[in-house]
Formats: C-alpha cells, structure tokens, sequence
C-alpha cells in the first residue's frame, strides 16, 4: 500500500513538473519577443530623433542667411524644437530603463514627444520657402 501511495505521488509531482517546464518555457519566450520588440522600437525611435536632430542642424545653418528679424523668428522656433527634442530624448532614456514587460506603457508618450518635436520642426521650417 505505502509502495502504491508512493508512486502516485510521483507520478504526481512528475506531471506537475512537467506541466510547469512547459509554462516557464512559454514565460521565457514571451519575454524574448517583448525584448526583442522594445529593442526594436528603441532603435526605431534612435533613427527618428536622430534624422529630425540633423535636420534641426541643417536648417540653424540656413537661419544664418535669413535677415534678421526673420532670424529672430526662426530661433525662438529652433529653441522651441530643441526643448521638444530634449523631452523626447529623456522618454528614450525612460524606456530604455524599464523592464520589457512595462516599457509599453510609456509608448504613448515617447510617440506624443517625438511628434511634438517633429511638429515644432516643421514650424521652423515653415520659414523658408522650399
């Protein structure tokens, strides 16, 4: 009897191993995809703040040949663009500091920075006539 007790107890605690692998092995892969995908966005994000700061520096150099008072104009916009683009830079560093399980919240509000940013650029640019 105690021998029959024993192997169902076995069998038991094997099954539940068995069961659980198989759940921490699921666990491990979501994980591996929710990381692969933040790095993927990281990136994403990196190469649009990077091409819009070029751009940024692009245009301060065409402000040089404005007139003044239109200088004047674009550099609050170029001030205004490069606040933008710090907010934006320091959502980036947000994200790169969460987990891959919690980045996502803050998704949302990396997009509305790089958007501002964005927007506060074509302002500036709007000065020129291309």
């Amino acid at each position: 009897m105690k021998r029959i007790l024993f192997l169902l107890t076995m069998t038991a605690l094997i099954s539940f191993g068995a069961s659980f692998a198989s759940y921490a092995g699921e666990q491990n892969t979501a994980t591996a995809n929710q990381t692969q995908e933040k790095k993927q966005y990281e990136q994403s994000m990196e190469k649009r703040l990077a091409n819009l700061g070029k751009k940024l520096d692009l245009l301060r150099a065409r402000a040089a040949t404005l007139s003044e008072q239109a200088r004047k104009d674009m550099d609050r916009d170029i001030a205004d663009a490069e606040k933008k683009q710090e907010v934006a830079s320091r959502k980036l560093q947000e994200i790169r500091k969460e987990s891959s399980q919690k980045w996502k919240k803050f998704v949302s509000e990396m997009n509305a920075a790089t958007d501002d940013f964005e927007q506060a650029f074509e302002r500036a640019k709007s000065h020129f006539k291309d």
